[in-house]
């Protein structure tokens, strides 16, 4: 009996010092990311229902020195599309519409091109529509991307509903509108009455403008001092706010009859695929997912989980469950998108496992302005060493990184500047359309029309469909400069 007493302590103690050393990897992750990336904000980790490691690190709001803590709701960014997605699942359980209803069913003075999308289509980002139905300008609210819908008479889908993927904001605000009319009520109603009351989600809501002042709010900045906050009203894409232990609450519902049967739940986690059994995701070489209702599929060596990112102005966050060894990372930051949230994720994922993992990329973008930002010609200078000495430790292959500086350039109207940092982009990524459509903004914003044109023509050689409209619409601005120039 002491014989197997004593290897029972030997097991006991075996175990907590395994799970000692991955609470002390996460340690170290996180304190990496805070040296590197600015890390600020809550990380929640969680396993066979349990919290083992749940941290607030730096402001709610830097402006006001007011401290995160557990109960600080950030904004979701489209992590709220899972719950958009859930309430029609609600409604399709309550008998009041099914997956194949069609958007002219429900709203028929909608323009024509708009009927036959169904609410599947919505929720998978198949329906084809395009992403030009909103900005975001300040105050923007549902109802005005409804009477954007109703401008767009004449106006075509970029494909046939269900036979290819295309994300869209717009869909999941439609979505929105869709789960009010039909259940009769407001969606934070619905939500809070269906979902988030009964699962005690208290610091979950939808913003408004009476929640701007709302105690305990995260404010969201740019990670170099400037305000950065959620500036629209708009809900079903984004617009909700929750806190880590909140999501932790709805993640443990996934895996149980909670609020809906588990069977039923799980139709969300089946992938897009059009008629003839094609796979729809956004192709991207580095994508290894696939797409539900609100939620990424993901697959390879991270089979078995399902997740979302969500960005917005500052905020930049991950929700990942793993529903095969029931367990749960939840990241919510407010101090810009520097952080490489989804690396972040995914080596928490791997300290879980126990298995190797990596750190992750440092962002070029930071590294450059941290230590030259009104020096850009010592900048590229040093870019180029950073390259040399350290090829893998930075984000070298990812364009957004000098996009956003150069950007941040132009912010700041260092138009020169910016065109130096974005010339270099553009030498680093000659084959994407992207850097030269940026480029081209910035010849714009400089004075030189022609070479404006010149790089939007280039970004169009390379995909004649990128940022189409767009670009189109800021060569003919160009032209009419020039036109204007030649008269004087």
């Amino acid at each position: 009996m002491k014989k197997w007493s004593l290897l029972t302590l030997f097991v006991f103690i075996a175990v907590l010092s395994q799970a000692q050393t991955r609470l002390e990897k996460i340690d170290e992750l996180v304190a990496f990311c805070q040296e590197n990336h600015r890390f600020n904000g809550n990380i929640l980790v969680a396993e066979n229902g349990s919290i083992i490691y749940n941290r607030s690190v730096g402001m709610a709001d830097f402006q006001n020195s007011q401290p995160l803590d557990a109960n600080t709701s950030f904004c979701l960014g489209s992590i709220s599309k899972q719950f958009t997605a859930f309430a029609i699942m609600l409604l399709k359980e309550q008998g009041k519409l099914e997956y194949t209803t069609q958007v002219g069913q429900i709203f028929p003075e909608l323009p024509k091109y708009m009927h036959p999308i169904t609410l599947k289509n919505l929720m998978q980002h198949t329906s084809g529509l395009r992403r030009t139905h909103y900005g975001e300008p300040d105050g923007l609210k549902n109802e005005d991307i409804y009477q954007n819908f109703l401008k767009t008479e004449g106006d075509t889908l970029l494909f046939a509903p269900g036979t290819d993927f295309s994300y869209s904001n717009s869909g999941y605000m439609l979505l929105a509108m869709i789960v009010e009319k039909v259940a009769g009520q407001s969606y934070e109603s619905f939500l809070n009455e269906k979902v988030w009351a009964p699962l005690g989600m208290t610091n979950t809501f939808v913003m408004s403008e009476d929640d701007y002042d709302r105690p305990n709010r995260a404010i969201g900045f740019d990670g170099f001092g400037n305000k950065s906050d959620f500036n629209v009203l708009t809900y079903g894409s984004n617009g909700v706010y929750a806190s880590t232990e909140d999501l932790f609450r709805w993640s443990q519902s996934l895996t149980s009859d909670l609020v809906l049967d588990f069977e039923e739940k799980s139709e969300a986690w089946v992938p897009a695929v059009s008629p003839s059994g094609k796979l729809l995701n956004e192709e991207h070489p580095n994508r290894n997912w696939d797409y539900g209702f609100g939620w990424y599929i993901y697959k390879n060596e991270l089979a078995g989980i399902i997740g979302h990112v969500g960005a917005f102005g500052g905020f930049y966050n991950i929700l990942l469950k793993d529903l095969k060894n029931d367990r749960a990372i939840i990241i919510l930051t407010n101090n810009g998108r520097i952080l490489p949230i989804r690396e972040m994720g995914n080596a928490i994922q791997f300290i879980l496992k126990g298995e190797p993992y990596v750190n992750p990329q440092i962002s070029i973008d930071l590294a450059l302005r941290k230590n030259y930002y009104h020096d850009i010609d010592g900048a590229i200078q040093y870019y180029y060493q950073l390259k040399k000495d350290h090829p893998t430790q930075y984000k070298f292959g990812n364009e957004w990184e000098l996009n956003r500086l150069g950007y941040a350039l132009l912010a700041d109207e260092r138009y020169g500047d910016a065109i130096k940092i974005l010339y270099l982009l553009v030498s680093e990524f000659p084959d994407r359309p992207n850097p030269y459509d940026s480029l081209g903004e910035a010849y714009y914003l400089n004075g030189q029309y022609e070479k404006s044109i010149e790089s939007y023509e280039q970004a169009l050689s390379i995909d004649a469909a990128f940022n189409l409209e767009w670009i189109n619409e800021m060569i003919d601005k160009n032209k009419k400069k020039l036109a204007a120039d030649n008269r004087d």
